[in-house]
């Protein structure tokens, strides 16, 4: 052996060296004799199809923390398991369940052979799906192979689906953490046919994780590996505008098309010790977004604004993966994925016009490496290293000064302008999984760091508001009568237009300095966590988690884990599942991004009250100048929340299986931005306010600057009711049924008043009261294949404003009062008599709610095999059929929310239409 062959292997030597004796030393009490797992059973097996060739990226499912995948050879070790009834699902192959004989304590050896088939197998007749140690944890929902396959195939349609079904756990669905592989980085989804399974909202209360469960949910991605036989696939889906509805708002045709279309392949490297997968794929996305706003033309009248704005995306998809059987206990993988999507006037639609849009490219690159190696029958150690480049561009339509007039409309240039955010994450995660007996251990390391460089030239193009409020009265030439009126934001606009009197804008902001932001976050955990079952029908399990994180930097995050799950009946098919534990939050990259952009010294931002629209920065009579800089408060470090959940699981005859759970969330260090140097302006109503008095008011630090800090003064109180039943023990069809409740209160991240906290508790903006999730498939005549995807939930809330800053905060998120009185700024509406006559008004944050969201899509499709007698080489043909939003519901994404405007509360956009799209899929 060579000095540099020495070199190169030494380090990972030494390493598994060292690991391998510390272990020994450490944990030989615990290990000593248990290597074949006295308490429970040993599962070996190798999974192949018809022909013999091994099918690896097999879903194999038994325990708690013992579901696994084949291996390139198709092989799976579960070192130590409760029960010995296991299944086995593969994309394209019959779900497979098997129960082997055997006692306790004993190692099952099995060889197992998929059918190529759409109907379940059932080796032996009972399998256990609810116990102590039931596949993934309460609450969550697993799918298999089969699930997978009826899921959309297109990755956006695919994401909203899966959030959807994590919408359950409390959250915002949007913000659902989807993570690919065991890493803990968020990533793009990897397309449908490279996953070999999902799990949507697994046990968290494992200290393994940090978030907490209302986090919007979590999404586990698992990816197939290679083959040891060769096999590929080639794919179109195509939607016309023919058999696509237009957009609810359109008065003109907006013909929406996608196209997808793409190759796969993969097979062995090296016969029985090397094997890759490859997948491209391009989308081709013509949709239109819909402008519905209100404006004046070129005389000053106004006019309504209807415009189909076509927003076409393209799309690249590509992956690449290797899996090394380095020797029969070590198995590597490496595995690279692109994801490139190029965007035109994005940010256009409801109130915003065309000029404000922009186009982009939003891409992200993963190189991943994973490294399993089994020490010991009853020994597992894990390492993943994972590096992400992800990149945001965006070229305005106009460089222009953005222009809102408030619950007009939205023009002028993006405020945006050229950003160009690059962000380069390492991510380095150990872990050790030990069976000792009854107990189940494992601990490990989580570290991840965030490299962000942030070219963000926000409002250096300016910004100006029309807010409306109070005016001189004028009369038909223009002249002042001098009378004083309400002036609508409209109004406001006109008369700068035509250089009337009362024409200045409400404010005109303007940002200066380096755009370049560059910044580095860290977050690393420790944990560890030993699961032990004290009778057959009574597991604990308990935990523990260090966190801590760098800028801003928090070191006294630790979060203990308990866990309990029993059985009341001997068959277990009662089960209790009690949970509780502390978890933290991370911190968004944007408060850190405003931190360091607007500290006063790398960018400059300078707000003018009453500015003259020629020339905003030239002192007038009336203006007010003001500067903004951005802070964390000294004791900012990491929030912990407080987590319960109670759940309760019930196995009824033929396969039905119901599931009820509560969860409490409570956070009472909500993450605020606050004004600290706010004006120091009382609460009232009934008379109209005059904003430059307030700014002209005493300010507690310092004089003409408003001093915005991140704080950890809010809260967030919340339960969460959830009700599921599922049913898939039927040849002909299986359904999965949830319904979800939620109650959260907590406060906005910038309240409409420094000094009142008046109505602050309110609403989050993501929480819809409550949804129906349903998942079906049936077989129908002529082996056509049916699946069903039905959601309906309640609407967001939303915020009414009164599209002024009354109180000189520098924030436009003022609301109105309750008023009896009708007369000048009062206005009816369906949620009471209100007047923007008030300052720090009593309507509460989130007093709104917008309309209800409802998707049916369903899928048909039908499978054909070209060479049937060929059972070792099979050649398959797939159509189907897809419809997206089949009832064409218009599902509301965004109201008019300021008072003044004639429209409050009516929607201004919405989702996609119906959708059809054919398929078809070759697979060889």
């Amino acid at each position: 052996m060579s000095l540099r062959s020495s070199i190169r292997r030494g380090p990972r030597v030494t390493m598994r060296w060292i690991v391998g004796v510390l272990s020994v030393l450490l944990l030989a009490p615990y290990t000593r004799g248990q290597q074949y797992c006295p308490q429970g059973y040993r599962i070996e097996g190798t999974v192949t199809d018809p022909s013999g060739a091994f099918v690896s990226g097999a879903s194999v499912h038994a325990g708690e923390s013992q579901n696994t995948v084949t291996d390139g050879r198709g092989q799976f070790v579960l070192p130590c398991v409760s029960t010995k009834a296991i299944s086995v699902e593969a994309n394209g192959f019959a779900t497979l369940t098997a129960r082997p004989n055997g006692r306790r304590g004993e190692t099952a050896h099995l060889n197992l052979r998929l059918a190529v088939a759409q109907v379940q197998t059932d080796v032996t007749v009972d399998s256990e799906t609810t116990g102590v140690d039931s596949g993934s944890g309460p609450g969550s929902t697993v799918l298999g192979a089969q699930d997978v396959s009826r899921l959309p195939d297109d990755p956006d349609d695919l994401r909203q689906q899966l959030q959807i079904l994590a919408a359950g756990s409390g959250g915002d669905p949007n913000s659902a953490t989807v993570v690919v592989d065991g890493f803990q980085n968020t990533s793009a989804l990897p397309p449908k046919s490279s996953i070999a399974s999902i799990r949507i909202n697994p046990d968290v209360f494992s200290p393994e994780y940090q978030k907490p469960q209302w986090n919007g949910g979590r999404i586990e991605i698992t990816t197939k590996t290679g083959t040891d036989s060769f096999h590929g696939a080639l794919f179109l889906t195509d939607s016309d505008s023919s058999f696509n509805a237009n957009n609810p708002f359109s008065v003109a045709p907006t013909p929406a098309g996608k196209r997808r279309y793409g190759v796969e392949l993969s097979g062995p490297a090296v016969p029985r010790k090397l094997d890759f997968a490859l997948a491209l794929e391009k989308r081709d996305i013509d949709e239109f977004s819909v402008v519905n706003a209100t404006s004046l033309n070129s005389q000053g009248d106004t006019i309504r604004i209807r415009e189909s704005i076509p927003t076409p995306q393209r799309l690249w998809v590509a992956s690449a993966r290797t899996d090394w059987q380095v020797n029969a206990k070590d198995l590597a993988a490496l595995s690279y994925s692109a994801n490139v999507n190029h965007q035109s006037n994005e940010g256009v639609g409801g109130l915003v016009l065309a000029d404000a849009g922009y186009d982009g490219v939003v891409s992200e690159y993963d190189l991943r490496f994973r490294n399993a190696l089994t020490i010991s029958p009853s020994f597992l150690h894990e390492t993943r290293v994972g590096f992400s480049w992800k990149r945001t561009q965006q070229t305005p339509i106009s460089r222009a000064p953005a222009l809102q007039v408030a619950g007009y409309f939205t023009g002028g240039g993006a405020t945006s302008q050229n950003l160009n955010n690059r962000e380069r994450d390492l991510e380095v995660d150990d872990e050790v999984l030990l069976t000792c007996g009854p107990h189940e251990i494992k601990f490990g390391m989580q570290a991840l760091g965030l490299f962000v460089r942030n070219y963000n030239p926000d409002t250096f193009n300016g910004a100006y508001v029309f807010g409306g409020g109070s005016g001189l009265e004028l009369d038909a030439s223009g002249q002042p009568t001098g009378q004083t009126i309400y002036v609508a934001p409209l109004e406001q606009y006109r008369r700068a237009l035509l250089n009337l009197p009362g024409g200045n804008p409400t404010t005109y902001q303007i940002t200066t300095g380096i755009p370049l932001v560059p910044f580095t976050q860290w977050h690393v955990g420790f944990y560890v966590q030993d699961n032990v079952k004290l009778t057959p029908h009574l597991k604990i399990g308990t935990g523990i988690r260090y966190q801590l994180r760098t800028n801003p930097s928090g070191y006294a995050a630790v979060e203990p884990r308990i866990g309990l799950s029993w059985a009341p009946d001997n068959k277990e098919t009662w089960v209790i599942h009690l949970r509780a534990g502390l978890f933290t939050e991370p911190v968004d990259l944007t408060p850190i991004t405003a931190v360091e952009r607007l500290n006063g010294i790398r960018q400059q931002q300078v707000t003018v009250y009453s500015p003259s629209y020629t020339d905003p920065l030239l002192p007038i009579s009336g203006s007010i100048q003001t500067g903004t800089v951005y802070q964390f408060a000294r004791s900012y470090g990491q929030a912990q929340n407080l987590q319960l959940s109670a759940v309760a699981e019930h196995d009824f005859p033929r396969k039905w299986h119901v599931m009820a759970s509560y969860s409490f969330g409570g956070n009472w260090q909500e993450t605020r931005a606050i004004n600290i140097n706010a004006p120091m302006v009382g609460t009232s109503s009934g008379t109209a306010p005059d904003p430059l008095a307030a700014l002209q008011a005493q300010r507690p630090i310092v004089a003409g600057e408003n001093i915005i800090q991140y704080q950890q003064s809010g809260h967030s109180l919340g339960d969460v009711y959830k009700v599921s039943i599922d049913q898939h023990g039927y040849k002909r069809f299986g359904v999965r049924l949830q319904y979800w409740y939620l109650r959260f209160r907590e406060n906005p991240l910038s309240p409409q008043s420094t000094y009142s906290s008046q109505g602050d508790s309110a609403r989050p903006d993501w929480m819809r009261h409550g949804g129906i999730a349903f998942l079906g498939n049936g077989k129908l005549p002529q082996n056509i294949d049916l699946a069903v995807q039905l959601s309906v939930m309640a609407g967001r809330p939303f915020n009414i404003t009164t599209g002024t800053d009354a109180n000189g905060d520098g924030n436009f998120n003022d609301r109105p009062a309750y008023t009896t009185a009708s007369g000048p700024n009062a206005y009816q509406t369906r949620y009471g008599l209100l007047t923007s006559n008030a300052v720090n008004g009593d309507v509460p944050y989130n007093a709104g709610t917008m309309p209800g969201v409802l998707y049916l899509n369903t899928n048909l499709s039908r499978v054909f095999t070209l060479n049937p007698h060929n059972k070792e080489h099979p050649h398959i043909l797939t159509f189907n059929v897809r419809a997206e939003n089949l009832l064409n519901h218009t599902n509301v994404s965004a109201v008019n929310t300021v008072l003044s405007s004639p429209a409050v509360g009516q929607p201004v956009a919405a989702e996609a239409a119906r959708r059809v799209e054919l398929g078809t899929r070759f697979t060889f």
